[in-house]
């Protein structure tokens, strides 16, 4: 039979977490549901600390916290004060970057998962592309398609590629694919220089994109996914 001592030395109990994790819980909680909206500003540290009961310095290290989430910034002078960030897609995407190159780093995920996830969010976007696809869009192919041909390094056409492939992903129109999908792009891209992969099938990638551009303007839906698999498999496996 346990004493009371032992019963209570077994309890389940949850650590409390450090009272500037609690603030900066709090505080996202407010800006993700809209309490605290973008661009409002926060009170002063001294009110925020007789808010929360808690010190000065412990609402300095929760407020790092959130500017390292890209979910407040600091302005310094007369009208300076920690704003509630706007918005920014850039900011996120840098931060899903560096997520995904941990987890690649580490082998939590490899790159032949990056491919599927490529497939998955490029093939559809290139039968909705051909399907939603405006003058304006045809047009921004058309100029991403020839920058890559012309491209005098393999940076130079790498990067127009990917603007290639981006504006696939916005005639789409789909604005959650188009802003996950350059992340994906990026790892998978570092990936494939660091392991030496060369792309010595430049020629053959200039006439896929065309293949896929004829495709979209035709609006054949389905002709304009295969075409991006069959793309993208080639890409896969250029050695």
């Amino acid at each position: 039979m346990e004493t009371p001592g032992e019963a209570a030395a077994g309890l389940a109990v949850q650590r409390i977490e450090p009272a500037y994790r609690q603030v900066a819980t709090q505080l996202r909680r407010m800006i993700v549901d809209g309490t605290l909206a973008p661009g409002a500003q926060l009170p002063t540290e001294d009110k925020l600390g007789a808010q929360f009961g808690v010190s000065r310095n412990t609402i300095r290290e929760a407020l790092r916290m959130l500017s390292s989430q890209n979910l407040v910034r600091t302005r310094r002078g007369v009208s300076g004060g920690t704003f509630v960030a706007e918005p920014n897609t850039d900011a996120l995407q840098e931060n899903i970057v560096t997520s995904l190159q941990l987890l690649s780093g580490y082998n939590a995920i490899d790159d032949d998962e990056l491919f599927q996830t490529r497939l998955i969010l490029e093939v559809p976007s290139a039968r909705s592309a051909a399907l939603r696809r405006t003058d304006d869009d045809l047009a921004r192919l058309r100029r991403a398609a020839v920058r890559v041909e012309h491209g005098r390094t393999v940076l130079d056409r790498t990067v127009s590629s990917q603007d290639f492939h981006q504006a696939v992903m916005d005639a789409a129109g789909n604005r959650l694919v188009s802003l996950l999908a350059p992340p994906v792009w990026d790892v998978f891209q570092r990936n494939s220089l660091a392991s030496g992969r060369s792309t010595k099938r430049w020629a053959e990638i200039d006439q896929e994109h065309v293949e896929i551009l004829d495709h979209i303007e035709a609006r054949r839906a389905d002709e304009a996914a295969d075409a991006m698999r069959r793309h993208l498999e080639q890409l896969q496996s250029t050695d």
